[in-house]
């Protein structure tokens, strides 16, 4: 990475996600003012707390805190939003106005698809870039996982795991599948979705899902996803190809190949955010550029979750809803 200038690079929300990324960002080997938003007290604290954990240069990484946008000054090479989706299309549309152009936006993006074309469309008109951060496509277990595949396709994928929130995590594999797929236009269907709706640990306007959902590609790939709400089990995916099939267990970080009666194992390594927002931002600094969704990408993934969400609530609720209650 080029050291010619002082890369300046914001973060709006240090909660889990948002400290995360801080620490990555700090492990960059270049000079470097972070700008933290974080109205939270709280949330700052536990923020600095997780950056005193990391060993980082303190001389070339300076880092200031502010507890609303109207504090931040002056151009940023970088903004990554760590928001809920309530009001983050909002907060963005201002970021833009402020005069910045290029963002990592951790999912979910927006909470309808009126959201969702208007941030599209002010991105557009802006001339900005923004990337979605579903970041398995770093890992570079997946990355090695995807090669074995080249040649091999359609992609069969399935993922099982317990209730670890299908409204919340679903789209971390949809967008796996897709990066397995270099295919982006997924159609999904929710009819087999668990017919209760379940609480949402990040707030109570919002809800949570489990069961079923599948999902299509025009070149036959398909995709089903299964939480179960009454179990409590890591993520196990399960991939097929033309002549090839694994399965892999995240938490145990182990891959099993399967070919006929016989079956090798080999390892996987789970990646956490304070290591991959690294290697993202160093992309973007260098390249203007990285592996992350694009938001037109992502655009596809997040109408279809939109509308089979939102068919779902009305099923269960009878009630009409344009929000989509997820984040």
């Amino acid at each position: 990475m080029t050291q010619r200038q002082i890369n300046h690079i914001i973060i709006v929300g240090c909660g889990n996600i948002g400290s995360r990324h801080l620490q990555a960002i700090a492990k960059l080997p270049c000079e470097l003012t972070i700008e933290v938003v974080e109205t939270s007290k709280k949330a700052q604290e536990i923020a600095k707390s997780r950056l005193d954990e990391i060993d980082y240069d303190k001389k070339r990484i300076r880092c200031n805190w502010h507890d609303n946008l109207e504090a931040l000054k002056g151009k940023a090479d970088l903004v990554i939003v760590s928001t809920t989706s309530i009001g983050k299309v909002k907060l963005v549309s201002k970021l833009l106005d402020k005069g910045y152009s290029r963002f990592v936006i951790d999912k979910i993006v927006a909470q309808s698809d009126k959201e969702y074309d208007f941030l599209l469309n002010k991105m557009n008109n802006f001339k900005a870039k923004a990337w979605v951060n579903n970041s398995r496509s770093y890992w570079e277990s997946y990355q090695k996982l995807k090669n074995f595949f080249e040649g091999s396709k359609p992609i069969y994928m399935s993922v099982n795991a317990g209730n670890r929130g299908l409204g919340c995590v679903g789209i971390h594999y949809i967008n796996l599948f897709s990066f397995f797929c270099d295919h982006y236009k997924i159609k999904l269907n929710g009819d087999s979705l668990y017919n209760k709706l379940l609480p949402n640990k990040r707030g109570k306007d919002l809800v949570e899902f489990a069961g079923t959902i599948t999902g299509s590609l025009p070149d036959d790939s398909s995709l089903t996803i299964t939480f179960s709400p009454h179990h409590d089990f890591g993520e196990i995916i399960s991939i097929m190809g033309t002549d090839k099939h694994l399965l892999v267990e995240e938490d145990n970080e182990k891959v099993h190949i399967i070919s006929g009666s016989n079956q090798s194992e080999i390892k996987f390594k789970k990646e956490l955010q304070s290591s991959l927002t690294t290697k993202i931002v160093h992309d973007i600094l260098e390249n203007d550029n990285c592996n992350l969704p694009t938001l037109e990408e992502s655009s596809y993934t997040h109408h279809e979750l939109f509308s089979i969400f939102n068919k779902h609530i009305k099923k269960i609720s009878g009630e009409d809803t344009e929000l989509c209650p997820i984040t």
